[in-house]
């Protein structure tokens, strides 16, 4: 398997994990938080998707991010950064946008990642991006993208878990 197959069908993968995991929640369920101090369900799609729109979009891209060009932002009313510094006091007054809204961004930028994975030669792949860390090639942002996405998909998953017990789930 080609190094792009082999990104491909892991952002897949993750893709489909995520999808499973957000199935039957509700707005309560991805708003609840289990201490003041923690990350609700919500936040979390929103973080790991802003995410992979700005890696995508613009680092490996060297564009914008889908969320300011398309006008997520203003749709989903939460702020230009992407939470990885917030303080306690930002995470609990984070504005949860409706899941639909959140999982409707999570597609067009899975959408746009896809379209730009199959836009990229195997060369490219090992192009510099960012010329300050030179050690990151696109196929190594693309190897911390999904590392990036398999860790929130599973806090996800278990802060469903936590809410729903352990109702068993199909998977495949």
């Amino acid at each position: 398997m080609a190094t792009k197959e082999l990104i491909l069908a892991s952002l897949n993968e993750s893709w489909g994990y995520l999808n499973r995991a957000l199935n039957g929640l509700t707005q309560e369920e991805i708003t609840w938080r289990p201490a003041p101090h923690s990350n609700t369900i919500a936040f979390l799609l929103w973080h790991v998707t802003r995410g992979e729109d700005w890696y995508v979009n613009a680092v490996i891209g060297r564009g914008s991010a889908i969320y300011d060009t398309e006008g997520w932002r203003e749709r989903l009313g939460t702020p230009r950064t992407g939470g990885n510094t917030y303080t306690e006091e930002q995470i609990q007054s984070w504005p949860t946008p409706p899941l639909k809204d959140l999982r409707a961004y999570s597609r067009a930028v899975h959408k746009r990642t896809l379209s730009f994975l199959d836009s990229i030669t195997p060369e490219e792949l090992l192009e510099t991006r960012q010329p300050d860390r030179v050690q990151m090639t696109v196929g190594t942002l693309f190897a911390h993208l999904i590392t990036e996405i398999t860790m929130h998909v599973g806090q996800i998953d278990y802060l469903r878990g936590v809410q729903r017990g352990l109702k068993r789930r199909n998977w495949r």
